[in-house]
C-alpha cells in the first residue's frame, strides 16, 4: 500500500521536456554562474515534470516571521521548468528571460520550479547561496518602493526576507521529498 502513495517524478504531457545543452550553457552566460551537475542532469534528462501523487519537501528553515506553509517544516511541490519546446507549460530559459520577478530576486538566483500557489523555487548560483535551493514565498513580499513610502529605511537583505532554506543542493532537496501527508492521512 505505501507504494501506491510514493510519488514519482512524472512528465507534464505526454513526454518530458528537458532542457538542451544550449539552452543550459546560455542560462550560464545569463547568470554568469556554472549551475551545479546534479541540477544540469536532472534538466537534461527530465526538464517539464511533477510530483505525482502530491508531495512535499522537508525544509532545513523555518519560513520567516509572518509566513505560513501547511506545516512547520514543508511546502509542497509543483511543476519543475523544463527545455525550449514547451507549447505550454514553462521553459527555463524563457523564465529567465521574461519573468519581472527576476527584478527583486537576490542576484545569481534561478527560478527551477513553482509550487500550486505561484511560489518559487530558488536555486542560488553564487557565494555563500551557491548550489542552495530556497523558497520564495509570494504572498507577504514587500518591495523596497513600500519601506520608502513608509520613511523607512530599506532593510540591506530585503530580497531574503521572504524565503527560507529548502536543501542545501538540488540532490539534497530531491532527497527531502516525501508524500503530502494530507494524502497519507485522506488515504487511510
Amino acid at each position: 500500500m505505501q507504494d501506491s502513495i510514493t510519488p514519482k517524478l512524472r512528465p507534464c504531457k505526454d513526454d518530458f521536456i528537458p532542457c538542451s545543452l544550449d539552452e543550459l550553457k546560455e542560462i550560464e552566460e545569463l547568470l554568469e554562474a556554472d549551475l551545479p551537475e546534479d541540477y544540469k542532469d536532472f534538466v537534461l534528462h527530465y526538464g517539464w515534470s511533477f510530483y505525482s501523487p502530491s508531495a512535499v519537501v522537508k525544509t532545513i528553515e523555518l519560513p520567516p516571521e509572518g509566513y505560513t506553509i501547511p506545516s512547520e517544516d514543508y511546502v509542497e511541490t509543483g511543476t519543475f521548468l523544463g527545455g525550449l519546446d514547451l507549447d505550454d507549460g514553462q521553459s527555463l530559459l524563457i523564465n529567465l528571460k521574461t519573468l519581472p520577478l527576476y527584478e527583486v530576486f537576490p542576484k545569481q538566483m534561478l527560478v527551477i520550479a513553482d509550487d500550486i500557489g505561484s511560489n518559487q523555487f530558488l536555486l542560488g548560483l553564487g557565494g555563500e547561496h551557491k548550489n542552495k535551493i530556497y523558497f520564495w514565498f509570494w504572498d507577504g513580499f514587500i518591495e523596497p518602493d513600500y519601506y520608502e513610502s513608509e520613511g523607512l529605511p530599506v532593510p540591506d537583505n530585503w530580497q531574503f526576507d521572504n524565503m527560507c532554506l529548502i536543501a542545501n543542493s538540488f540532490s539534497d532537496m530531491l532527497s527531502r521529498v516525501i508524500p503530502n501527508p494530507a494524502i497519507d492521512l485522506a488515504s487511510e
